[in-house]
């Protein structure tokens, strides 16, 4: 510890009062240590006088301003401290946290370094009650853009209009940290993404994130990549690169872990990057459904446990993924058909059969293995300062970004044969942007076009590993084409002949022959079977538009029908044998 000076000051104390000393002073001859204290006096008897009490609360602090969120709730301090070895932190620490005996505040304020007189706990919190510090800041309760666009918040600094300051229950944020220089990052990682189309995608789409609100007018939600393929082939280093632009190596998380969990990282994330390695680590009856909740911005409703609902988290994230396996065959482990509209907003990239693995050029390495070995190196050393630079640049920039989105949108091609390809396109359109502008704000070392360029590549590649009419309808389609030929003489008995040799425990339905062929007479049960996870309207949606019901009742999809005693209402469907679109 710190040795006392031989001279410290003797302050002017107006007793009762807490006063913060940041540094040694004197009291009625005896050198004091830094911190808060408590300044009073005992209560005079008769034949005494008051004698005064000194009771040290904690090592220096400070309330160094007011915040509430733009809504006029949220309230809380900025607190400045001094830890054990003497550096000054902040931390916007919530007032709610002083409720019940305030042990939650003053465990974060021990986790990170200050230090707190256990018997004087009760004298902390009436301290900050006390606090009404002139300056008043808004309290930003998660990560990206204000309301109006003029900030842009990270724990730790805000980027635009300085009145707005991150507010949590942590005082420590790890997620965005800072090494090296944009210069040294430029120099040692950009450089090394030309031309290699996924390493420039793949930053390209961490700087996307803060573009979905300003540039594709998204209130919440966003979209992701998948770089799937063989193992060691370079697509954890892709993530790495990207992360690169907004935090250190940890910044890195894995699909390990509960819905819930990944809804608090995406709002912690919100308008950056999300990046999660390793799909396989996921729950794979889970992961449609997270990717679903990713994807749309917003998480569960939730009761309060005093009743009543929960606001809900929202975010907008741009997610980067990687792994063995596409969603769909992760899925399919638990017996679950992907969606298309799952694989739209995790669009699958073939990302290992490139000329070396996820690479196309060495730049002067060896082997694929040694540039992907510099990488990670490169990124250990330069990172977090791309990101905060390139919303620098986006706050200065004067140009109207909805405007020119939308020109790249019109581009012929990003074009779409589909909604769902259209969906993917607008994605694309997204990275490619980001990245044209990084490039114009002198932050990445690439020419002119390439993100772009890298951008249709990866488009391409996503389309021809899709083929051709892989939307919703076809899914529906050929999930009841092959359950039928799974199933037809199983499951489904003659209508003439409805008891036959055919138990009713799991019978789908009937068949009958007319001239255009064979029709398979649905339960509502059937058809859900058949196209498991669709409800029973998108199926009968996707049946009508591909004209396989060829009977029904006026202004229904179903017929009622005569089956033996009985005229339940069936599905009359013919499968076409030609294509599902």
């Amino acid at each position: 510890m710190e040795q006392p000076p031989a001279n410290a000051p003797e302050p002017n104390i107006k007793r009762p009062c807490f006063l913060n000393h940041p540094d040694w002073y004197s009291l009625h001859g005896a050198c004091r240590k830094p911190g808060l204290y408590w300044h009073s006096t005992t209560n005079p008897r008769a034949d005494s006088e008051p004698e005064p009490i000194d009771i040290w609360i904690s090592t220096p602090l400070e309330a160094a301003a007011e915040t509430r969120d733009e809504i006029g709730s949220g309230y809380g301090l900025i607190l400045r401290f001094w830890d054990s070895q003497g550096r000054v932190k902040e931390w916007a620490a919530p007032m709610y946290m002083l409720k019940g005996s305030g042990e939650e505040l003053r465990g974060e304020l021990l986790d990170n370094g200050a230090r707190i007189n256990p018997k004087a706990q009760r004298l902390l919190s009436e301290w900050m009650m006390e606090q009404y510090p002139p300056a008043r800041v808004v309290a930003a309760t998660r990560t990206g853009w204000n309301r109006d666009n003029t900030a842009f918040v990270l724990p730790g600094r805000t980027i635009g209009d300085n009145s707005y300051r991150f507010q949590s229950e942590h005082a420590a944020h790890d997620a965005y940290m800072q090494r090296g220089s944009l210069q040294g990052w430029r120099e040692s990682v950009g450089q090394h993404c030309n031309a290699n189309p996924l390493l420039i995608v793949s930053v390209s789409c961490a700087l996307a994130a803060p573009l979905l609100k300003i540039a594709a007018q998204q209130e919440a939600g966003g979209a992701g990549l998948h770089l799937q393929g063989d193992s060691s082939k370079g697509k954890t280093t892709a993530l790495q690169v990207a992360a690169s632009i907004w935090g250190s190596p940890g910044y890195v998380m894995t699909w390990r872990g509960t819905g819930n969990g990944l809804e608090a990282t995406a709002a912690a994330r919100n308008d950056t990057l999300l990046p999660l390695d390793e799909i396989s680590e996921s729950n794979p009856r889970e992961i449609g459904t997270v990717v679903y909740a990713l994807a749309n911005g917003q998480g569960k409703q939730r009761a309060r446990r005093t009743g009543g609902a929960r606001e809900s988290q929202r975010w907008r994230v741009m997610l980067l993924s990687s792994g063995e396996r596409t969603l769909s065959a992760h899925m399919g482990e638990a017996n679950q058909k992907a969606k298309a509209g799952q694989g739209a907003r995790l669009l699958d990239i073939p990302a290992t059969n490139r000329r070396y693995g996820l690479f196309d050029h060495l730049h002067d390495h060896k082997t694929a293995r040694a540039l992907a070995d510099y990488l990670k190196q490169a990124t250990n050393q330069n990172y977090g300062h791309t990101g905060p630079a390139f919303v620098a640049a986006l706050l200065k920039d004067s140009r109207d970004l909805k405007h020119q989105y939308a020109a790249i949108m019109q581009a012929p091609e990003f074009a779409g044969r589909d909604g769902l390809e259209s969906r993917a396109a607008g994605t694309f359109a997204l990275i490619a942007m980001a990245g044209e502008l990084a490039t114009h704000y002198g932050l990445t070392d690439w020419e002119n076009g390439a993100a772009i360029t890298a951008a249709l590549d990866t488009f391409n590649a996503w389309r021809e590993h899709r083929g051709p009419g892989q939307n919703e309808n076809s899914q529906i389609l050929a999930g009841i084409r092959e359950f039928i030929a799974k199933h037809g003489s199983a499951r489904f008995a003659p209508k003439d002949e409805p008891e036959g040799s055919l138990g009713t425990r799991d019978r789908a339905g009937y068949w009958v022959d007319n001239a255009g062929g064979r029709v398979y007479l649905f339960f509502s049960h059937g058809l859900r079977e058949a196209a498991t996870g669709f409800d029973l309207k998108r199926i009968l949606a996707a049946l009508d538009c591909a004209g396989w019901i060829v009977d029904h009742d006026h202004g229904k999809k179903s017929k009622k029908t005569r089956i033996g005693n009985e005229t339940p209402g069936l599905y009359w469907v013919r499968p076409d044998e030609g294509a599902d679109e």
